[in-house]
């Protein structure tokens, strides 16, 4: 049976069941399921469309897997850039992300095209959710917590 994780706004309580997707991205769902749960506040991805994402630096790296750039209502990904000479700060720094909306076409921080490790499609309260996760890009942040949901 699939594992399966729950992405939740709190302070409107609206939640979403995403399933992971084990036999396509094995190391990063099993790194991801090992850290739950995720907390943050919902950052809108400016340069990617309809994006929001969680900041997780404290996450490690896994093996590229799975990577998309242009991606779909539903997908999850886990995004990670090295520290140093290729990017803005001297530490690595890795995100959460989601899509909501059609048209996303993932960047890095720069507004680079970049590539993420898709290991989850949310399947289930998506309608609520992506409605909720809209607000975010003119209201401004939300707590998203990502926890471990059950078996499917």
């Amino acid at each position: 049976m699939a594992r399966t994780i729950i992405l939740r706004f709190v302070e409107p309580d609206v939640s979403a069941v995403a399933d992971l997707q084990e036999d396509r991205a094995p190391e990063t769902c099993a790194m991801i399921w090992e850290h739950l749960p995720l907390e943050g506040k919902s950052v809108h991805g400016m340069y990617s469309g309809p994006e929001l994402f969680i900041r997780t630096d404290h996450l490690p790296r896994v093996p590229e897997e799975n990577q998309i750039h242009r991606a779909m209502p539903g997908d999850v990904g886990f995004w990670y850039q090295e520290g140093g000479r290729y990017h803005s700060g001297p530490t690595s720094m890795s995100e959460v992300v989601f899509i909501y909306h059609r048209g996303a076409a993932i960047m890095g921080a720069g507004g680079q095209p970049t590539w993420v490790n898709l290991f989850a499609r949310i399947r289930e309260g998506q309608e609520a959710f992506y409605e909720v996760a809209k607000t975010v890009r003119t209201d401004g942040p939300l707590t998203l917590r990502i926890e471990r949901g059950e078996a499917a």
